[in-house]
Parts: structure tokens; C-alpha cells; sequence
């Protein structure tokens, strides 16, 4: 003979969570519940190890990443500094004057 367990289970209607919950159990037909419960629970424990393991893996893969933050600028030169040919050109310029 087959041992049974039974399960009581009370919903409080004022709780948006138990509502929908009931309203999902309640569009199961009769004589389905049982088996619906049921699967309904061990696909979430399934789903639960599954992601999971998904994370344990994606943890490990990162312990072997460097990620490396660049910022990449435009190059701007400092107030008072001046580029190496804008200090030629006015050499030139001084030098030009001066041989006039």
C-alpha cells in the first residue's frame, strides 16, 4: 500500500503574492494540482542548481581576467606648454628678422 502525505496549505488573498499563487492554482483542473505542484518545484530546485552552476563557472573564468580601465583622452597640451614646431617656426621667424 502506498504511503501518502498531505499538505495544507492556506492563502491569504490580501498578500499580491498568495493571490496570483492561488489564481495559478486554481486554473490547474482538479485532479492535476498534485502533479503540477510537484513539477512545478523540482524544475525550480533544477533551474536553481542550474544557475548555479552557470555563476560557479563564470567565477572561475574570471579569476583568470585582468580587465584593464583606459580612459583615452585627446592629447592636450598643458596651459603654458608649446609644441617643439610652433617653438621652430618662431625661431625661424626671429632668425628671419634678424638678417634683415
Amino acid at each position: 500500500m502506498a504511503e501518502k502525505r498531505r499538505l495544507n496549505l492556506s492563502f491569504s488573498l490580501a498578500s499580491p503574492r498568495q493571490r496570483e499563487a492561488w489564481k495559478l492554482l486554481r486554473a490547474i483542473p482538479s485532479g492535476q494540482r498534485t502533479d503540477a505542484v510537484c513539477r512545478m518545484i523540482l524544475e525550480h530546485r533544477s533551474q536553481q542548481e542550474l544557475l548555479e552552476a552557470v555563476r560557479a563557472a563564470v567565477r572561475e573564468e574570471l579569476r583568470h581576467v585582468q580587465i584593464v580601465s583606459q580612459i583615452e583622452q585627446a592629447e592636450q597640451p598643458e596651459a603654458g606648454s608649446v609644441h617643439d614646431d610652433v617653438l621652430s617656426f618662431l625661431f625661424s621667424l626671429q632668425n628671419d628678422t634678424e638678417q634683415l
